[in-house]
Order: C-alpha cells, then structure tokens, then sequence
C-alpha cells in the first residue's frame, strides 16, 4: 500500500509539473514567483483569536487580553519589528494559573486568577509585573526553526535570557515545569516570527 501511494503521489506531481509547462506562456521561465510577505503583523495574528474566552485552548484569547492590559498591542504591531514572540496558548495560561493554586479549567476564571496573583505579586499594581512576563516572551530577531533549534541560549526584551535543550524553553524559575515547543510553529508576520508554547515562560523564581 505504501509503495502504491508513493508511485501516485510521485505521478500526481509530475502530471502537475508537465501541466504547468504546457500552459506557461511563451517566453516565461520555470522559476517560482518569491512568496509574498505576510501582511499581519504580531498583534494582528494574536488578535485574529478574538479575545472572547470560549472551549479552544489553542488559541490565544488570554494572551490577547495580557497583551492590551498591558498596552503592548500597539508595540507588537510596530512595522519592522523584527522579533520572535513564544506564544503561549490559552491552554498554556491555565496551567499557569493551575500550578498558582487555581482550581478551575474554564479561560476567564484563569486570566481572572492571573490576575490577582500578578496584583499580589506587583504590590497592587499588575501591569509592572505583567509586562515583565510579556516582554521575557520576546527574543529580538525573527527566527525560524532551523535557528531556533540550532540556538542554546536568547535574550529577551525583559532583560533576562532563556535556555533552549531540545524542544523544551527553561525559564527562570526552577521548581515550575517548563514550556514546550508546540504547534503552530513559524507563524510568519510581516514584523517578526510566533512559535506556540505550551506553557508560560517565568522570568522570577516564584
């Protein structure tokens, strides 16, 4: 069976191959036309989730809404950016808030729960602390999976680094279970690179 579905599909890409071809105008050449670049920026790929808290823990509602309390919106939508953002997804912030002594599972009870932990954490005021946890999530330079994982170590907009070893990001603190490579990978923006976490990445020891 496998053998038969690599012949077909081998068939299939020549038949395709031998169609284009037939039908280029004279004249025109067979090279690829240059990808178009993307015209979303960070903020615009983020936004597209909604913000609305709902079932999908794969989006990016809770990071959405970190992202405006936070006033970095305007920030991860500047043109020519040129950074990476690890994005943890919804499912990432409710382990977060799970490992904080949360004991729901539901989206806006978790980012209701972060928080008034970022409040306890920031001595009132949870946009210093919030901001902190954001900007470890950018590292300046756009890169791909090939330089993600044939780099060991990247600095961050927050000033600290994270560790790479193997597909898995160490944070700063070391008692949490850190964030993992997960899919989307390579979500290209017209100012920068995502790549989808699992969890969140901790610039303290908390």
């Amino acid at each position: 069976m496998k053998k038969f579905t690599v012949a077909a599909t081998g068939l299939l890409a020549s038949l395709t191959l031998i169609g284009t071809v037939l039908v280029a105008p004279a004249g025109a050449t067979n090279k690829p036309a240059p990808p178009k670049p993307p015209g979303q920026t960070i903020t615009d790929i983020v936004s597209a989730s909604g913000g609305e808290f709902d079932d999908n823990r794969r989006d990016y509602d809770i990071l959405l809404n970190a992202v405006v309390t936070a006033g970095l919106a305007e920030t991860l939508a500047t043109p020519g950016l040129n950074v990476t953002v690890w994005a943890p997804n919804d499912r990432a912030f409710i382990r977060l808030a799970k490992d904080l002594g949360f004991a729901g599972n539901d989206e806006a009870g978790a980012w209701g729960f972060l928080v008034q932990a970022l409040t306890g954490l920031g001595g009132g005021d949870p946009i210093p602390v919030l901001t902190a946890v954001l900007t470890y999530h950018v590292t300046p330079g756009a890169r791909g999976v090939f330089s993600v994982l044939t780099t060991k170590t990247f600095p961050t907009l927050q000033g600290g680094t994270i560790t790479r070893r193997f597909l898995t990001l160490q944070d700063a603190d070391p008692d949490f279970r850190d964030p993992t490579l997960t899919l989307p990978l390579q979500v290209r923006a017209s100012n920068g690179i995502i790549h989808t976490i699992d969890r969140v990445l901790l610039p303290i020891n908390i």
